[in-house]
């Protein structure tokens, strides 16, 4: 009995599994079929024309600049929030964090435009500062948006690994008297050379694959970057050699930096901050001042952007807002996103299930980890435009480009919802499958009454997490969508495009409304704790 419920307990047949596999590899595959040249040639002579060499320098370059400034914003703030228990609402500040790492970015450019656009409340101030040559648009505005994005990752990531050395390697220190440098030296960095590397990696090729917030922000050609001359070739020039060229030129860069970054350590993307209350060595006032005011102004930075929308969607009263228009893309967006996270979670479990199973390893289930985790090396740009052109010829995306959408969110969503549910499922299955196969219940009543609930807070997590990265889409929609179905960030970006910055900072808010339900849901009865 134990061994036949085993082999019920897969979450889904060899034939099964063989389709689920097939049909996540192949669309990798068709993709990068296209990207072969297989019915389109690359336009190869690119890369002898000047401007390719500008707009791959100039991704490279804000990428970097992009995620050395976040962690060295995030190094003295994580470690105020671990060092001076006098912080007020740290715990508020981390779950803050977390939302703004999760955010749709088109809620943050709203943000940044109405406070420092040309008619922004603190463009005056600016003016008189840096003269009239301020202008939030160019490699400035993508630097203050990249940071803000990314910035809360790695203060929630530091925090973690600052708060993990043990209360009794800082009494060792403090026995010892060791100077402050010197305790710096031999018991902080030991636990943060560990994750940095990884960590800028991560936020590096966050900002290479940068989609919305350089379109909305480049300003110009000067501040183009891989991504955006993907979409403008293949939809504004229709011109797909070129875009096949971009596309594989970012696949190269993206794959090899990922590679290169995998091996200098894992980051875990949610990892718990819980800025203990452990005993901390006492540090000069000096230090805590100065990381107390740090502290202030981080938090400033990562709210007023936000709040800056309240008042500017209300500016011009609430008759003359287009809420049919809210509404309509509302709708649009919700049925995206829970169709696609719904579609992730289910994947995810079943894949989760094979690779945990110790008892059923072979060839076809050790391609799972593979078929779950491949999309984090594949741009979504990239994938997409594969797609796009591969089915091209057999296709009209004017009529189906929905479907991509579902899809193409699917598959982006899916490594992080593979990565967050497996251990969980290796837990059930390395201490309660061989007893709970042992009561020879039924296959459905097993999974109902004794799986699910023990996966229960992991699933609401993972749901969550998949619902937040697929309701802010605005790459995919940005290839595939049309105007009869326009989603949320679509929509913001259009009225922000126009100027009509009321209705933006509405539908933002709207947007960060929903962000914040799946947020509230990812903290609820979780083990990941802030």
């Amino acid at each position: 009995m134990l061994k036949s419920l085993s082999f019920k307990n897969l979450s889904c047949s060899n034939l099964a599994l063989g389709l689920l596999l097939t049909l996540l590899l192949g669309s990798s595959g068709l993709a990068l079929l296209a990207l072969t040249g297989w019915q389109t040639a690359p336009e190869v002579q690119l890369w002898q024309d000047l401007w390719f060499w500008r707009v791959l320098k100039f991704t490279l370059w804000q990428a970097l600049l992009s995620s050395f400034i976040s962690v060295l914003l995030a190094l003295p703030l994580a470690r105020a929030l671990v060092m001076d228990a006098r912080l007020p609402a740290k715990a508020a500040f981390l779950r803050w964090c977390l939302l703004c790492f999760v955010m749709p970015s088109l809620i943050l450019i709203t943000g940044l435009v109405v406070m420092f656009g040309f008619s922004g409340w603190l463009t005056p101030f600016l003016n008189l500062v840096f003269g009239d040559g301020w202008s939030l648009y160019g490699l400035t505005g993508i630097l203050l948006a990249h940071v803000f994005l990314n910035l809360p990752l790695a203060i929630r990531v530091l925090t973690s690994q600052w708060d993990s050395i043990p209360s009794s390697v800082w009494k060792m220190a403090a026995q010892l008297h060791l100077t402050g440098w010197q305790r710096f030296l031999l018991v902080e960095w030991p636990a943060l050379r560990s994750v940095l590397p990884a960590l800028l990696g991560f936020i590096f090729l966050l900002c290479f694959n940068s989609f919305a917030v350089v379109l909305a922000l480049g300003g110009g050609p000067a501040a183009t970057t891989l991504e955006v001359a993907i979409f403008q070739a293949l939809k504004y020039n229709f011109n797909p050699s070129e875009a096949l060229f971009l596309a594989v030129t970012q696949l190269l860069v993206a794959g090899s930096c990922f590679w290169l970054f995998s091996r200098w350590g894992k980051l875990e993307w949610l990892a718990p901050a819980s800025a203990g209350q452990t005993w901390r060595p006492q540090t000069n006032r000096l230090t805590l001042w100065l990381g107390r005011f740090f502290y202030l102004f981080i938090a400033l930075y990562l709210t007023l952007p936000v709040l800056g929308l309240l008042p500017t969607a209300v500016s011009k009263g609430l008759a003359g807002l287009p809420w049919l228009k809210l509404f309509k893309a509302s709708g649009w967006s919700l049925l995206f996103a829970l169709t696609a996270s719904l579609l992730a979670v289910f994947m995810a479990l079943q894949l989760s299930w094979v690779s945990s199973n110790q008892q059923q390893k072979n060839g076809l289930t050790r391609l799972v980890p593979v078929a779950a985790l491949h999309h984090l090396i594949i741009p979504g740009m990239v994938l997409s435009v594969g797609l796009y052109i591969f089915f091209m010829p057999l296709i009209n995306w004017m009529d189906w480009g929905w479907l991509a959408i579902i899809w193409l969110n699917t598959l982006i969503a899916l490594p992080f919802a593979f990565s967050q549910l497996k251990p969980a499922v290796f837990s059930y299955q390395a201490n309660y499958q061989r007893l709970a196969a042992s009561l020879g219940l039924p296959f459905g009543v097993y999974w109902w009454r004794v799986v699910l609930p023990y996966l229960k807070p992991a699933l609401q997590r993972v749901a969550a997490i998949s619902l937040v990265l697929t309701l802010g889409d605005f790459a995919i929609f940005g290839i595939f969508g049309q105007p009869e179905y326009t989603t949320l960030p679509w929509l913001i970006y259009e009225l922000a495009g126009s100027y009509q910055l009321a209705a933006a900072a509405l539908a933002s808010l709207w947007l960060l409304g929903l962000a914040f339900i799946g947020l509230i849901l990812l903290e609820r009865k979780s083990d990941v704790k802030c």
